[in-house]
């Protein structure tokens, strides 16, 4: 029987709304986020009063979000033409938007918890450390759940 809302099986696999792909897509979030924070980061990091703010956490953010819906478009597209795409079949309208919520979400995670360290701890290390276990520990959850929907 099939799944509109979450795959179970790999012939759901991009079809459904969320798959374990969605996982994955947190992830791809998480790791945007953090790799522009830099660009609001490194300034924290020189001399008072010298330090000028390159990217605002809300512009990482939009820019985590484009990018997200610049990989649908690659992968749907791209991928699906160079025939690597998972399972040869196009992602349905409703795995593309979770996807993109999904980076959004991710993404989002960050800016919150980059908000909350930075408006208590001027130091950047702390969110950077906590920020790549936080992506570690999604990717093994992304591992395991690709692993038991391709053994059903």
């Amino acid at each position: 029987m099939f799944n509109w809302f979450i795959a179970e099986g790999v012939e759901e696999v991009g079809i459904s709304f969320l798959d374990f792909y969605s996982v994955g897509h947190i992830c791809m979030g998480i790791g945007i986020y953090l790799l522009f924070s830099l660009f609001y980061t490194i300034p924290m990091g020189k001399e008072e009063g010298s330090s000028q703010i390159l990217l605002p956490l809300w512009a990482v953010w939009v820019i985590t979000v484009i990018i997200g819906i610049i990989w649908e478009i690659i992968e749907n597209f791209l991928f699906f033409g160079l025939d690597i795409k998972f399972e040869g079949r196009l992602d349905s309208p409703a795995n593309i938007i979770s996807d993109i919520l999904c980076v959004a979400l991710g993404g989002g995670g960050m800016w919150l918890f980059a908000h909350l360290i930075f408006k208590y701890h001027k130091k950047v290390w702390p969110y950077y450390i906590l920020g790549l276990l936080g992506l570690g520990s999604w990717i093994i959850v992304f591992l395991i759940l690709r692993a038991t929907t391709l053994i059903l």
